[in-house]
Protein backbone atom coordinates (compact mmCIF):
# COMPACT_ATOMS: atom_id res chain seq x y z
CA UNK A 1 0.00 0.00 0.00
CA UNK A 2 2.92 2.09 0.24
CA UNK A 3 1.96 3.30 -3.33
CA UNK A 4 -1.37 4.62 -2.82
CA UNK A 5 -1.82 8.14 -1.55
CA UNK A 6 -2.56 9.34 2.49
CA UNK A 7 -6.45 9.33 1.19
CA UNK A 8 -6.37 6.11 -0.34
CA UNK A 9 -4.53 4.50 2.36
CA UNK A 10 -7.19 5.56 4.53
CA UNK A 11 -9.93 3.38 2.71
CA UNK A 12 -7.24 0.27 2.25
CA UNK A 13 -7.00 0.68 5.71
CA UNK A 14 -10.88 0.78 6.35
CA UNK A 15 -10.88 -2.57 4.03
CA UNK A 16 -8.52 -4.15 6.03
CA UNK A 17 -9.80 -3.55 9.25
CA UNK A 18 -13.63 -4.20 8.56
CA UNK A 19 -14.29 -6.09 5.14
CA UNK A 20 -17.38 -7.73 6.37
CA UNK A 21 -18.71 -4.06 6.45
CA UNK A 22 -17.33 -3.57 2.67
CA UNK A 23 -19.84 -6.43 1.50
CA UNK A 24 -22.69 -3.91 2.91
CA UNK A 25 -22.36 -0.59 2.22
CA UNK A 26 -22.01 1.69 -1.02
CA UNK A 27 -19.86 3.72 -2.70
CA UNK A 28 -21.20 6.57 -0.91
CA UNK A 29 -20.84 5.02 2.55
CA UNK A 30 -17.44 3.41 2.29
CA UNK A 31 -15.89 6.96 1.22
CA UNK A 32 -17.55 8.84 4.52
CA UNK A 33 -16.51 5.73 6.67
CA UNK A 34 -13.12 6.23 5.56
CA UNK A 35 -13.16 10.19 5.51
CA UNK A 36 -12.16 10.65 1.84
CA UNK A 37 -14.20 11.75 -0.83
CA UNK A 38 -16.45 9.49 -3.88
CA UNK A 39 -13.73 10.21 -6.27
CA UNK A 40 -10.88 8.87 -3.51
CA UNK A 41 -12.35 5.69 -3.54
CA UNK A 42 -12.84 5.55 -7.04
CA UNK A 43 -9.34 6.27 -7.25
CA UNK A 44 -8.19 3.87 -4.83
CA UNK A 45 -10.12 1.20 -7.05
CA UNK A 46 -8.41 1.80 -9.92
CA UNK A 47 -5.08 1.85 -8.63
CA UNK A 48 -5.47 -1.71 -7.50
CA UNK A 49 -6.28 -2.92 -11.44
CA UNK A 50 -9.99 -3.26 -11.01
CA UNK A 51 -12.94 -1.94 -12.91
CA UNK A 52 -15.19 -0.63 -10.27
CA UNK A 53 -16.36 -0.86 -6.88
CA UNK A 54 -18.39 -4.31 -7.19
CA UNK A 55 -15.08 -6.17 -8.57
CA UNK A 56 -14.21 -4.62 -4.95
CA UNK A 57 -16.86 -6.14 -3.08
CA UNK A 58 -16.40 -9.36 -5.02
CA UNK A 59 -12.86 -9.80 -3.88
CA UNK A 60 -13.44 -8.44 -0.33
CA UNK A 61 -16.24 -11.15 -0.61
CA UNK A 62 -13.77 -14.09 -2.12
CA UNK A 63 -11.19 -13.27 0.53
CA UNK A 64 -13.67 -13.75 3.68
CA UNK A 65 -14.58 -16.68 2.67
CA UNK A 66 -11.14 -18.23 1.94
CA UNK A 67 -9.99 -16.68 5.28
CA UNK A 68 -7.32 -14.69 3.73
CA UNK A 69 -6.87 -10.72 3.52
CA UNK A 70 -7.71 -9.33 0.42
CA UNK A 71 -4.98 -6.46 0.84
CA UNK A 72 -2.30 -7.01 2.84
CA UNK A 73 -0.28 -4.49 4.68
CA UNK A 74 3.39 -4.25 3.52
CA UNK A 75 6.35 -5.35 5.21
CA UNK A 76 7.83 -2.70 7.47
CA UNK A 77 11.38 -2.20 8.76
CA UNK A 78 10.49 -2.35 12.20
CA UNK A 79 8.72 -5.98 11.74
CA UNK A 80 10.14 -8.50 14.11
CA UNK A 81 10.42 -11.72 12.16
CA UNK A 82 7.25 -13.42 13.29
CA UNK A 83 5.40 -10.74 11.53
CA UNK A 84 7.01 -10.80 8.38
CA UNK A 85 6.48 -14.99 8.18
CA UNK A 86 2.79 -13.59 8.70
CA UNK A 87 2.34 -10.47 6.30
CA UNK A 88 4.63 -13.40 3.47
CA UNK A 89 2.70 -16.09 3.68
CA UNK A 90 -0.65 -14.30 3.76
CA UNK A 91 0.38 -12.26 0.35
CA UNK A 92 1.46 -15.32 -1.70
CA UNK A 93 -1.77 -17.73 0.23
CA UNK A 94 -4.28 -14.62 -1.36
CA UNK A 95 -2.06 -14.55 -4.80
CA UNK A 96 -2.47 -18.14 -5.02
CA UNK A 97 -6.23 -18.41 -4.00
CA UNK A 98 -7.04 -15.39 -6.34
CA UNK A 99 -5.44 -16.80 -9.57
CA UNK A 100 -7.10 -20.52 -8.84
CA UNK A 101 -10.27 -18.47 -9.08
CA UNK A 102 -9.70 -16.44 -12.08
CA UNK A 103 -8.20 -18.92 -14.38
CA UNK A 104 -9.29 -19.60 -17.49
CA UNK A 105 -9.37 -23.31 -17.53
CA UNK A 106 -10.79 -23.75 -20.81
CA UNK A 107 -7.69 -21.33 -22.70
CA UNK A 108 -5.44 -23.35 -20.45
CA UNK A 109 -6.36 -26.84 -21.69
CA UNK A 110 -6.42 -25.81 -25.38
CA UNK A 111 -2.41 -24.29 -24.31
CA UNK A 112 -1.90 -27.69 -23.03
CA UNK A 113 -2.70 -28.86 -26.22
CA UNK A 114 -0.83 -27.48 -28.92
CA UNK A 115 2.23 -27.72 -26.17
CA UNK A 116 1.40 -31.26 -26.07
CA UNK A 117 1.43 -31.37 -30.03
CA UNK A 118 4.33 -28.98 -31.02
CA UNK A 119 7.05 -29.98 -33.52
CA UNK A 120 9.10 -27.28 -31.74
CA UNK A 121 9.19 -25.12 -28.51
CA UNK A 122 10.58 -22.00 -27.85
CA UNK A 123 10.65 -20.29 -24.27
CA UNK A 124 11.11 -16.55 -24.01
CA UNK A 125 10.99 -14.01 -21.12
CA UNK A 126 12.70 -11.01 -20.27
CA UNK A 127 13.75 -9.02 -17.46
CA UNK A 128 13.05 -10.98 -13.97
CA UNK A 129 10.47 -13.22 -16.39
CA UNK A 130 13.33 -14.72 -17.87
CA UNK A 131 13.75 -17.05 -15.42
CA UNK A 132 10.51 -18.51 -15.53
CA UNK A 133 11.62 -19.60 -18.99
CA UNK A 134 14.45 -21.14 -17.29
CA UNK A 135 12.23 -23.09 -15.32
CA UNK A 136 10.39 -23.99 -17.78
CA UNK A 137 13.04 -25.70 -19.85
CA UNK A 138 13.57 -27.47 -17.12
CA UNK A 139 10.54 -29.08 -16.63
CA UNK A 140 9.84 -29.77 -19.87
CA UNK A 141 13.36 -31.53 -20.10
CA UNK A 142 12.85 -33.83 -17.51
CA UNK A 143 9.59 -35.00 -19.23
CA UNK A 144 11.89 -35.57 -22.82
CA UNK A 145 10.97 -32.83 -24.38
CA UNK A 146 12.96 -30.05 -26.15
CA UNK A 147 12.34 -26.68 -25.51
CA UNK A 148 14.52 -23.97 -26.01
CA UNK A 149 15.11 -20.86 -23.38
CA UNK A 150 17.37 -18.05 -24.59
CA UNK A 151 18.84 -15.29 -22.32
CA UNK A 152 19.70 -12.63 -24.69
CA UNK A 153 17.39 -10.68 -25.94
CA UNK A 154 18.83 -10.05 -29.43
CA UNK A 155 19.08 -14.04 -29.53
CA UNK A 156 14.86 -14.28 -28.71
CA UNK A 157 14.59 -12.13 -31.13
CA UNK A 158 16.89 -14.12 -33.97
CA UNK A 159 15.08 -17.35 -32.71
CA UNK A 160 11.88 -16.06 -32.72
CA UNK A 161 11.96 -15.07 -36.40
CA UNK A 162 12.83 -18.97 -37.60
CA UNK A 163 9.64 -20.31 -36.06
CA UNK A 164 6.74 -21.64 -38.31
CA UNK A 165 3.90 -23.11 -38.45
CA UNK A 166 3.41 -26.37 -36.23
CA UNK A 167 5.99 -24.33 -33.34
CA UNK A 168 4.86 -22.82 -29.88
CA UNK A 169 6.30 -20.00 -28.27
CA UNK A 170 5.79 -19.74 -25.09
CA UNK A 171 6.06 -15.96 -23.79
CA UNK A 172 6.46 -14.99 -19.70
CA UNK A 173 5.42 -11.24 -18.07
CA UNK A 174 4.92 -10.20 -15.23
CA UNK A 175 3.61 -7.01 -16.86
CA UNK A 176 2.72 -8.36 -20.43
CA UNK A 177 3.66 -4.43 -21.01
CA UNK A 178 7.53 -5.02 -22.08
CA UNK A 179 8.30 -3.65 -25.23
CA UNK A 180 10.80 -6.49 -26.16
CA UNK A 181 8.73 -9.35 -25.09
CA UNK A 182 5.40 -7.73 -27.48
CA UNK A 183 8.00 -7.46 -30.27
CA UNK A 184 9.24 -11.07 -29.77
CA UNK A 185 5.34 -12.16 -29.80
CA UNK A 186 4.74 -10.25 -32.61
CA UNK A 187 7.83 -11.65 -34.81
CA UNK A 188 6.58 -15.19 -33.63
CA UNK A 189 3.09 -14.23 -35.37
CA UNK A 190 4.53 -13.18 -38.16
CA UNK A 191 6.49 -16.17 -38.82
CA UNK A 192 3.50 -18.55 -38.40
CA UNK A 193 3.88 -20.09 -35.27
CA UNK A 194 1.77 -19.95 -32.65
CA UNK A 195 2.09 -17.85 -29.17
CA UNK A 196 0.75 -18.58 -25.73
CA UNK A 197 1.08 -15.70 -23.60
CA UNK A 198 1.18 -16.01 -19.78
CA UNK A 199 0.47 -12.92 -18.52
CA UNK A 200 -1.87 -10.44 -17.27
CA UNK A 201 -5.18 -11.35 -19.59
CA UNK A 202 -5.87 -7.88 -20.42
CA UNK A 203 -1.99 -6.58 -21.48
CA UNK A 204 -0.48 -5.70 -24.31
CA UNK A 205 1.04 -9.18 -24.52
CA UNK A 206 -2.52 -11.00 -24.11
CA UNK A 207 -3.55 -8.59 -27.06
CA UNK A 208 -0.61 -10.14 -29.56
CA UNK A 209 -1.02 -13.92 -28.25
CA UNK A 210 -2.95 -17.12 -29.65
CA UNK A 211 -3.70 -18.61 -26.05
CA UNK A 212 -3.57 -16.19 -23.45
CA UNK A 213 -2.84 -18.00 -19.46
CA UNK A 214 -3.92 -15.38 -17.12
CA UNK A 215 -2.03 -15.03 -14.55
CA UNK A 216 -3.38 -11.42 -12.73
CA UNK A 217 -2.16 -10.50 -9.53
CA UNK A 218 -1.86 -7.31 -7.35
CA UNK A 219 0.86 -6.85 -6.08
CA UNK A 220 1.73 -4.67 -3.51
CA UNK A 221 4.90 -2.89 -4.53
CA UNK A 222 6.44 -2.08 -0.83
CA UNK A 223 10.40 -2.30 -0.55
CA UNK A 224 10.33 -5.28 1.97
CA UNK A 225 7.40 -7.11 -0.19
CA UNK A 226 8.44 -9.91 -2.58
CA UNK A 227 7.09 -10.62 -5.62
CA UNK A 228 4.21 -13.31 -4.54
CA UNK A 229 3.10 -13.07 -8.06
CA UNK A 230 6.06 -15.54 -8.66
CA UNK A 231 4.60 -18.40 -6.76
CA UNK A 232 1.17 -18.25 -8.86
CA UNK A 233 3.33 -18.10 -11.77
CA UNK A 234 5.11 -21.19 -10.52
CA UNK A 235 2.08 -22.99 -9.41
CA UNK A 236 0.46 -22.52 -12.98
CA UNK A 237 3.86 -23.58 -15.05
CA UNK A 238 3.81 -26.84 -13.21
CA UNK A 239 -0.11 -27.49 -13.59
CA UNK A 240 0.92 -26.47 -17.82
CA UNK A 241 4.37 -29.51 -17.52
CA UNK A 242 2.05 -32.05 -15.34
CA UNK A 243 -1.12 -31.68 -18.13
CA UNK A 244 1.59 -32.18 -20.97
CA UNK A 245 3.10 -35.06 -19.30
CA UNK A 246 -0.38 -36.88 -19.06
CA UNK A 247 -1.22 -35.67 -22.91
CA UNK A 248 2.45 -37.40 -23.37
CA UNK A 249 1.20 -40.82 -21.21
CA UNK A 250 3.77 -43.70 -20.54
CA UNK A 251 6.96 -41.87 -22.82
CA UNK A 252 6.98 -38.93 -20.69
CA UNK A 253 6.63 -41.37 -17.64
CA UNK A 254 9.60 -43.51 -18.50
CA UNK A 255 11.76 -40.18 -19.07
CA UNK A 256 10.32 -38.70 -15.69
CA UNK A 257 11.89 -42.04 -14.26
CA UNK A 258 15.19 -41.57 -16.05
CA UNK A 259 16.08 -38.34 -14.89
CA UNK A 260 14.85 -39.16 -11.43
CA UNK A 261 17.34 -42.09 -11.41
CA UNK A 262 20.01 -39.81 -12.71
CA UNK A 263 19.32 -37.12 -10.33
CA UNK A 264 19.50 -39.42 -7.48
CA UNK A 265 23.24 -40.16 -8.17
CA UNK A 266 24.43 -36.78 -7.38
CA UNK A 267 22.97 -37.24 -3.62
CA UNK A 268 24.85 -38.67 -0.78
CA UNK A 269 23.35 -41.85 -0.04
CA UNK A 270 21.77 -41.86 3.58
CA UNK A 271 24.90 -45.11 5.23
CA UNK A 272 27.47 -42.44 3.83
CA UNK A 273 25.88 -39.98 5.81
CA UNK A 274 26.11 -42.08 8.79
CA UNK A 275 29.42 -42.69 8.37
CA UNK A 276 30.48 -39.55 7.95
CA UNK A 277 28.88 -38.55 11.51
CA UNK A 278 30.47 -41.52 13.08
CA UNK A 279 33.55 -41.00 11.99
CA UNK A 280 33.19 -37.44 13.00
CA UNK A 281 32.13 -38.55 16.73
CA UNK A 282 34.92 -40.87 16.69
CA UNK A 283 37.56 -37.92 16.15
CA UNK A 284 36.46 -36.34 19.15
Amino acid sequence: MSTLSPSEQAVAQFVLLQPDRVLRMTLAALAAESGVSEPTVIRFVRSLGLSGFPELKLLTGQSLASGTAYLHSAVAREDKLDTVVDKVFDSSVYVLNTVRESLDRAALARSVELLAKAQRIDLFGCGSAGTLALDAQIKFMRLGIPAINYADTHVQRVAASTLGKGDVALCFSYTGALQDICKIASTIRAAGAKVIAMTRANSPLAGLADEVVGVDTLEDHGIYLPQSSRVAYDVVLDIISTSVAMKKGRTAVEQIKRTKEISAEFLIPPDAKRRRKAGTASAR
